[in-house]
């Protein structure tokens, strides 16, 4: 038993194991957040409303051979979901393994193998979300558990696969919005969506007053992008890794805090001599930039250098020079 309570308060284990099992831990939770979004209300609704990326491709060629082709893919229909996810993210997790990096690339498979379970297989559950009226419904907490499960599994350096990564790759590559890019590319899935769709449900009098497939078809595109753009606002207030902060930390102790933000952060650092206008004692104003995710370290590090440092944080709209773009994973 003491052992065990050594080995859960070693540096190895707090600084790396614990990490890691926390990262893997909200990877679980924030892919099955958005696999139960796709599941129990984007697809239970009575429009056809699409996801992102890979898993919205998928819908697409499934309903392409359901509504275009009229096959009866009942039989295999989960096993076609689940199978294209997986093989569809392979290129991609080749591109994340080399242009992001490798860890980001196994967390994003586990959701990947996690997603693709969900969305294959488990069945939605009736929330009464399976008519016209509760279409809006569907369409704002689907997006809102879509954006947040993709939003947090981007915050803790992982994605849920598919376009995400390239959002990623792009993003690292010249900081824009990842919500922004991911908007973007899948603007494309809600236009064909709505093509592919809109005929099936004149045919089938799905929604009622209309009786043009065109306009079944704006429908579903404007139902899709409504969707969208609420996952885009949830992914991008919950990813942060590209949105930067000055830092201000005024320290009697500045050579330990310095070090510590060189070696542990890899953040560099400009001083300033200062004084204290109560103390008049003299004291060193540690500027430093970093991205916001990295302020929990960086507080906790100068505060167990330096419980009574003095810590100023405010947003930094751009940066240029020599400042590297890390990712969390």
């Amino acid at each position: 038993m003491k052992s065990i309570n050594e080995f859960l308060h070693s540096d190895q284990y707090t600084s790396k194991i614990a990490p890691e099992l926390k990262r893997l831990a909200a990877v679980v939770f924030f892919t099955v957040v958005y696999g139960f979004g796709v599941k129990w209300f984007l697809e239970a609704s009575v429009i056809p409303m699409y996801t992102g990326g890979i898993p919205g491709i998928s819908q697409l060629i499934r309903d392409f051979f359901k509504y275009t082709l009229h096959m009866d893919i009942s039989a295999w229909e989960g096993i076609f979901l689940s199978a294209f996810i997986i093989i569809a993210n392979i290129p991609l997790m080749v591109l994340g393994w080399f242009g992001v990096s490798k860890k980001f690339v196994i967390y994003s498979l586990i959701s990947v193998l996690i997603q693709a379970t969900i969305i294959g297989y488990i069945k939605p559950i009736e929330l009464g979300l399976d008519s016209q009226s509760q279409a809006l419904t569907a369409t704002i907490l689907g997006g809102i558990l879509v954006g947040l499960g993709t939003g947090g599994a981007l915050r803790y350096g992982t994605s849920t696969g598919g376009l995400d990564i390239i959002a990623q790759y792009l993003a690292l590559k010249n900081g824009k919005s990842v919500g922004f890019i991911s908007l973007t590319m899948n603007m494309t899935i809600a236009l064909l969506g709505g093509l592919i769709t809109g005929q099936h449900l004149v045919d089938n009098a799905v929604i009622d007053g209309v009786t043009q497939a065109s306009a079944a078809a704006g429908i579903v595109i404007s139902y899709t992008i409504l969707r969208q753009v609420v996952s885009m606002i949830l992914t991008d207030r919950m990813h942060t890794a590209y949105h930067f902060i000055s830092v201000d930390i005024i320290t009697d102790n500045p050579n330990d805090i310095i070090s510590d933000i060189l070696t542990k952060i890899y953040r560099g650092v400009t001083l300033v001599n200062v004084q204290g206008g109560y103390t008049r004692k003299d004291k060193t104003l540690i500027k430093v930039v970093i991205s916001s995710y990295e302020l929990v370290s960086l507080t906790q590090l100068v505060n167990h250098v330096d419980p009574k440092a003095f810590i100023i944080t405010q947003p930094v709209k751009q940066v240029f020079g020599n400042f590297k773009k890390k990712t969390i994973a």
